[in-house]
């Protein structure tokens, strides 16, 4: 008998973290905080987000081969990571529309995946890597046979996950509903291309109320008394770990412009300084330890903009949980 925990493990991040978002609300504030330099909802930024997920139509109770070589560029229009985890999901009671748009929104209820199924793809070591796989050499987490129970059914949608990385819930690079039908007699899956099928859209709005900071220091940036994230969903802290902070000089743009191009703004920074944050802290110094980037010079550059994302690393999609314009003074 197959252990649960998989299964387990995967529910809680896709009703955590599948889109950054939470179902539940809970105060932020306590243990944790400490910075002189806070931020609160009146600073965060707001997006907006939808899915568009291509459906592919294949043969019903049969076993599929999916393939992922013509994923070339991630749902943010990066160059896409490795293919490490193919993932199928059968989720129950839902149309397409309304998978896709709770997915978008993060509200996805993990009560509505009824199965969970997953297979690490071949490494270099294994003799990889491998670019196809068969749905029947997959790990199953709930019971599914796929030459039996893989039909069509109203309000019953299946979809796949390609993702970078194999921790559950996190890294997608690609996705795609699958639909049995009786009249098809397709058996094979090519992964689409996220960024030309323009699978994802993102859109930003960044607050008009920028974060004053003290350019002599001292900097510790404080993020205890955001109780919402950017989906406007209620933040729990306890539930969606925030533990890294990027810090970014934009030179010679306005903040308008960080705006235009949001899903571009870690490359767009002429400047990055990342810090790690420990579990359960609500600030950072600044002004302590090394950054990735190298040790953080101060807000010294004023040709440009200056700006923080305070992020989650084992959600989903990486687009910040808070961003805000720092106002050096």
């Amino acid at each position: 008998m197959r252990s649960t925990e998989p299964r387990r493990r995967f529910a809680l991040l896709l009703s955590a973290s599948l889109l950054t978002s939470l179902l539940s609300a809970c105060s932020s504030s306590g243990g944790g905080s400490g910075g002189n330099v806070v931020i609160t909802d009146a600073n965060n930024y707001s997006s907006t987000s939808t899915l568009t997920i291509p459906t592919v139509m294949t043969a019903e109770k049969t076993d599929l081969t999916f393939t992922w070589d013509m994923i070339k560029k991630d749902l943010l229009c990066h160059t896409a990571g490795t293919i490490d985890n193919v993932a199928f999901l059968k989720i129950t009671n839902m149309t397409v529309d309304s998978v896709q748009q709770e997915l978008a929104d993060g509200q996805l209820n993990a009560n509505q995946v009824a199965v969970y199924a997953e297979k690490h793809t071949a490494t270099a070591a294994d003799g990889g890597p491998a670019t196809t796989v068969a749905l029947s050499t997959f790990n199953y987490y709930d019971k599914f046979d796929p030459t039996t129970d893989y039909v069509a059914s109203t309000n019953t949608q299946f979809m796949m996950l390609f993702t970078h990385g194999t921790t559950l819930g996190v890294g997608a690079q690609s996705m795609v509903f699958i639909t049995p039908s009786s009249s098809s007699t397709n058996t094979m899956v090519a992964a689409p291309d996220a960024c030309v099928g323009n699978v994802l859209s993102f859109n930003a709005m960044l607050s008009a109320m920028p974060v004053s900071i003290p350019t002599a220091g001292p900097w510790q940036i404080d993020w205890s008394q955001v109780t919402k994230d950017n989906f406007g969903h209620p933040l729990n802290f306890s539930v969606t770990n925030l533990d890294k902070v990027e810090i970014g000089f934009f030179e010679g743009k306005l903040p308008a412009e960080i705006q235009t191009d949001f899903l571009n703004v870690e490359q767009d920074a002429t400047a990055l300084y990342t810090f790690s944050v420990p579990k359960g802290q609500k600030y950072v110094d600044l002004m302590k330890g090394e950054a990735d980037g190298g040790t953080f010079p101060g807000f010294t550059q004023t040709d440009g903009t200056w700006a923080a994302a305070i992020l989650c690393s084992a959600c989903s999609v990486p687009a910040p949980i808070v961003f805000t314009i720092l106002q050096p003074q």
